[in-house]
This record gives structure tokens, C-alpha cells and sequence, in this order.
């Protein structure tokens, strides 16, 4: 009787049990209200672009797929870009996957303010068919965006190209009133020498500042005619735009080249950073002073105190005039004038430490100010440091010494800056025959008057018949900063000297780099310009944000 009313009790306690589990996974499963609100109230925005209206048999497109949330923080997601009949992929960006003819982006981080752009390259079947319309579609939680490009011209067999172009500004997205630098690199992949002609098509929504070399400029139509590239060897072409003030956020813009009717071209989104305040850039080598030879790290921090994440930043960090690049931290590339990085990211209330190395040059004077700046959203850091004795003496140097000297550090366009160039013997043998070059920047400089100087190549240039042991050569010149030369770029100048007993110089002494800052005024209160553009052009994302925090409050 006992073991069968024990077994009762077991039995009304496992039932009991089984009750008590099946309630709470029922429970557990139905989402919160407040889970489904905020499912409920996400949104994806998705655009898809070519950038073309149409394109021939065996040309070449850039499908750009732009990702963007309007939830308050960084949302992962899966993205996928059909791709139309005769396109066949060459590269996808962000590594993204090819499953049949389909691209899939796994795993994408979607920023709430700037989004993502994804980019798929594909080359057009030789064979399409003139008339087809090429419809692409791109899908990410149940939002689409077609493109339709349609195919014309001649179906012609195609013939392996012999030149080859690119064309990046580095950049992927950008805000009204930036300055874009577009490098069009052409490359000849021949045995032979050719002659080529290059085109490039501003977009409507960009400025013409300046281009380089010998080109012609018409209402956004930059040429170059009968360029000369030598078998296998490649040519550069730099193009200096800017991005008007009235475009509207999340516009491709599309810059597109040409070569001998070999297409290329460059997509970036506008983009306006959101007003962040507390933001802050600080640079320091937490020394005082330093001695020639000797390493520096610098060390640069950004700090955000605002609640919105800091994405899409670009910080820039120019070194001073007597210190040479060595390494930079967190993917910083050393463009030969600054230090850049892009697209970094800084959480609300959280900071971020950038680092360079850089070596102090052994010519350094005693007493001379190294000066590094960095610079980030209009916000500008300054560090100086005083060189002290222990730099090498010149009259002890057992080698030529060629300097260059400009009687300031900084320019503003408009300038007149004169040069100082000294050539000192102090080796035991004179010098015959010496040729001093000064290579000028043409884009932004003008040769206003030189000392026994002539113009060769777009170089000035200068004889000297006889240096002898202890004597000293120099000479004076002016330029005029051209008015189109962009705030903060930085020009070089490289001076070179050589003739008979400079054989056994070493490089270093027979070359020197000058370098000139270009800064455009500021206003009364020390604020920079752009910054005031771009605190106005951010007021509307700014109350958005505001908006949406109330929102989801």
C-alpha cells in the first residue's frame, strides 16, 4: 500500500515538473513588448548604383551597394547583390562571397549614421546582346534596390588592352565642401613604346581645382593629348576637386577616365559627419627635448565625451621638417607628406591612442622647434620640441652638405616665398662641373625671379664651373603660391646637386627636401573655416539624432 501511494506522489511530481518547464520555455520564447517595438520600429534603407546609363559588350562596372539603419546603434545583417545576365565578377569588396550569381556579404556591421558601402566589380560579356537590359538587385531584410543599365554600342571581339587604367581618390566617403585628390595611375603592359591620351569626366557634383602635367580644362573635362609611356612603365596624373556645398547626403559621386577608350572610374558617398561634442585631439612625445639621431614616439589621442559613436573620422599627422617617417600604429600610411587614417571609429564616452615613430635627422640644429601637428573633424593638436646640442657640426663634417632654406614654414595662397640654397665643400678635393636642380611644383608655384638660374623642364637649374675644398655657394629665388593651392596640402621641393668629386657623396648630402604648408586664412575667434561649414552642414543630423534618442526614450 505505501510503495503504491509512493508511486502516486512520484508520478503527480514529475507531471507537476513537466507543467512547470513547458510554462517557462513558452514564456521565454514570446519576445518582450518592448523587443517587438524596437524590431517594429528599425528601419533599412538600401540604394544600388552603376553609376551608368548604359555600357558596350566587354566594358566594365561598379556596382556600389549603400547599407544604412536608422536604429540607434550598430545593427550586423546579411546583404546580397544579384547579378544581371552577361556580367561576370572580378572582385567583391569586403569579403564577400560568390554562391552562384549571387554575392553574399555576411555578418555586415551597419553604422546608424554613415551606413556601408559594399562594391562589386564585374567585366560584360564580349557577346551581350546590343539592346539587353543588365538588372541588377541588391536585398537585405526584405528591402530591394535594382539598377538597370542597358547594353549599346558594337558587339566587336575584344583585343587583350595594352594600357591599363586606375583611378582612386582613397576615399569612400566624403562630406560637402571636402577637397577629393583622384590619382589616375595608366600602365603600359606592352614590350613597345606608346602614345596615349587620357580623359577624365568631373560628375556635376564636384569643383575643378587643379589637375597636374600638360592638360587642357573644360567645364569639368580634363585632357591629356599625345602622352608618351614607355614599354612597361607607368605614369601618374593627379586631380584635385571639391565637393559642392548644396549635395545631398548619400550621392554617389562618380568620377570617370578614360585611356585610348579604356574605361575606369571611382565611386564615394556624401556623407556629413554628425556634430559631435567633447570631441578632442590631443599630440604629445611627452619630452621637452631631443637630440639628432635619436627615435621620437608620438602619441595621439581621440577622445569623444558625446553619446553619439564617432564614425568615418580621417586624422592626419604631419611630422616635422627634421624628422623621418619610421611607423605608424592602427594601419596609419605615410603618404610622403603626412601621416593618414581613415574611417576610424571612436564609441560614445571612449577615447583612441594612435602612435608614429619617427627618427630625428642628424643634421638637426641645436635650438630648432620640431613642430607635428594632427588634425581630425576641424580640430587641430600641435606638438613642439626643441632640438639640443649634440647635432654634428658643419664645419666638422668630412662630406658636402646641400641645404635649402625658405623664409617661412607656412604659405597661404597668393605667397611670395623666397628660397635660400647653399652648397658647402668640406672634403678635401674640389668640385668641377656642378649641377644644382631644384624640382618645382609646378601645380602651385611660379618662378618669379632667380639668381643666374634657367628654367629646364619645369626645373631650375645652375651651374657651377668650380667648388673649391671650404668654399661656399649659394643663391637666392622667388616663387608665387598659386590662389588654387588646397588648405593643408603641402608642398615639396627637392634640390639635387652633382658633377665630378660628388661621386663619393653620399645621398643624403646631395639631396634636400624643403616643405611649405599651405594654410588658407582663419577667422577672428581661431576657428577653421571648414569647421564652421561643417558645424552648419551637421545641424540637421544632429537634431535627427536628438529625435531619435527621444524616440526610442
Amino acid at each position: 500500500m505505501r510503495t503504491t501511494r509512493r508511486m502516486q506522489i512520484l508520478a503527480s511530481l514529475s507531471l507537476i515538473a513537466g507543467l512547470v518547464v513547458g510554462v517557462h520555455s513558452l514564456v521565454v520564447s514570446v519576445p518582450s513588448p518592448a523587443a517587438l517595438a524596437n524590431t517594429a520600429d528599425r528601419h533599412i534603407f538600401l540604394t544600388l548604383t552603376d553609376g551608368a546609363d548604359s555600357v558596350g559588350p566587354g566594358g566594365s562596372l561598379n556596382y556600389v551597394v549603400t547599407v544604412r539603419t536608422d536604429s540607434q546603434n550598430v545593427e550586423v545583417t546579411e546583404v546580397t547583390l544579384t547579378l544581371p545576365a552577361y556580367a561576370n565578377l572580378v572582385e567583391a569588396s569586403d569579403a564577400g562571397q560568390r554562391v552562384g550569381n549571387t554575392i553574399v556579404w555576411s555578418n555586415v556591421a551597419v553604422s546608424p549614421v554613415t551606413g556601408r558601402r559594399l562594391v562589386a566589380s564585374v567585366s560584360v560579356d564580349p557577346l551581350a546582346q546590343i539592346g539587353a537590359t543588365m538588372t541588377a538587385e541588391a536585398t537585405c531584410e526584405g528591402e530591394r534596390a535594382a539598377d538597370m543599365t542597358a547594353v549599346l554600342g558594337s558587339r566587336v571581339v575584344p583585343v587583350p588592352p595594352e594600357l591599363r587604367l586606375r583611378i582612386s581618390d582613397g576615399k569612400e566617403y566624403a562630406g560637402p565642401d571636402e577637397e577629393l585628390r583622384y590619382v589616375l595611375t595608366v600602365e603600359n603592359i606592352s614590350d613597345v613604346d606608346r602614345v596615349f591620351d587620357l580623359r577624365g569626366e568631373l560628375p556635376a557634383q564636384l569643383s575643378f581645382l587643379a589637375a597636374t602635367g600638360q592638360y587642357q580644362e573644360q567645364d569639368g573635362s580634363i585632357r591629356w593629348t599625345d602622352q608618351l609611356i614607355r614599354a612597361g612603365d607607368m605614369r601618374t596624373f593627379e586631380v584635385m576637386a571639391a565637393v559642392q556645398h548644396d549635395v545631398v547626403d548619400f550621392t554617389n559621386i562618380v568620377f570617370k577616365a578614360a585611356v585610348d577608350g579604356i574605361p575606369a572610374g571611382d565611386t564615394t558617398v556624401v556623407q556629413r559627419q554628425p556634430v559631435i561634442e567633447g570631441f578632442s585631439i590631443t599630440a604629445s612625445d611627452n619630452l621637452n627635448k631631443v637630440t639628432p639621431a635619436s627615435e621620437v614616439t608620438y602619441q595621439i589621442h581621440l577622445q569623444n565625451n558625446d553619446d553619439i559613436l564617432a564614425t568615418g573620422l580621417s586624422v592626419s599627422a604631419a611630422l616635422p621638417v627634421y624628422a623621418e617617417f619610421m611607423e605608424a600604429s592602427n594601419g596609419g600610411v605615410w603618404t610622403g607628406n603626412n601621416v593618414r587614417w581613415e574611417n576610424l571609429t571612436v564609441s560614445p564616452h571612449g577615447d583612441r591612442m594612435l602612435t608614429i615613430i619617427a627618427h630625428v635627422r642628424t643634421d638637426a640644429p641645436a635650438g630648432a622647434a620640431l613642430r607635428m601637428t594632427a588634425e581630425t573633424q576641424g580640430l587641430v593638436a600641435v606638438d613642439i620640441t626643441q632640438v639640443v646640442s649634440g647635432a654634428p657640426s658643419r664645419g666638422d663634417r668630412p662630406e658636402a652638405l646641400l641645404s635649402k632654406t625658405a623664409d617661412r614654414s607656412e604659405v597661404k595662397p597668393g605667397d611670395t616665398v623666397t628660397y635660400t640654397i647653399t652648397l658647402r665643400n668640406t672634403t678635401d678635393h674640389p668640385f668641377r662641373a656642378v649641377r644644382v636642380e631644384d624640382r618645382l611644383d609646378s601645380r602651385f608655384m611660379t618662378v618669379l625671379g632667380a639668381e643666374r638660374g634657367q628654367m629646364q623642364n619645369g626645373q631650375l637649374v645652375w651651374g657651377i664651373p668650380e667648388l673649391n675644398p671650404g668654399q661656399i655657394w649659394t643663391v637666392r629665388y622667388s616663387v608665387e603660391i598659386s590662389s588654387k593651392a588646397p588648405h593643408g596640402f603641402e608642398i615639396d621641393n627637392v634640390v639635387l646637386a652633382s658633377g665630378e668629386g660628388l661621386e663619393t657623396v653620399s645621398l643624403t648630402e646631395k639631396v634636400y627636401t624643403s616643405r611649405l604648408g599651405v594654410v588658407r586664412g582663419l577667422p577672428p575667434t581661431g576657428a577653421a573655416f571648414d569647421a564652421i561649414f561643417l558645424l552648419l552642414s551637421g545641424v540637421a543630423g544632429f537634431m535627427q539624432t536628438i529625435l531619435l534618442k527621444r524616440r526610442f526614450a
